[in-house]
């Protein structure tokens, strides 16, 4: 019998043979929600969906700046804006 933590209906079960020929249950972990923007709150491209013990381990991020943090759009904005505000303060 499965401990409590796992005898939950909301996890996924998958049945596996073992190399003896008996079935064992195994229970799949649950991956988590696409990382979204800090802005604005949509998806961000390039970051795949995980389950924690991937996210811990480590996956390259987009290699832009903000790459995982901000979405390609908002980051142009900013980018725009920070453009725009060192132009005018030269001034």
């Amino acid at each position: 019998m499965p401990r409590p933590a796992l005898r939950s209906r909301s996890k996924k079960r998958k049945l596996v043979r073992t190399p003896g020929g008996r079935l064992a249950l195994h229970v799949i972990d649950k991956k988590h929600d696409y990382p979204k923007c800090a802005i604005c709150g949509r998806p961000i491209q390039g970051v795949p969906k995980l389950t924690s013990r991937l996210e811990r381990r480590g996956v390259r991020m987009p290699t832009r700046p903000y790459g995982g943090y901000l979405c390609h759009e908002c980051l142009r904005k900013g980018i725009k804006l920070s453009v725009w505000m060192s132009a005018s303060k030269q001034e």
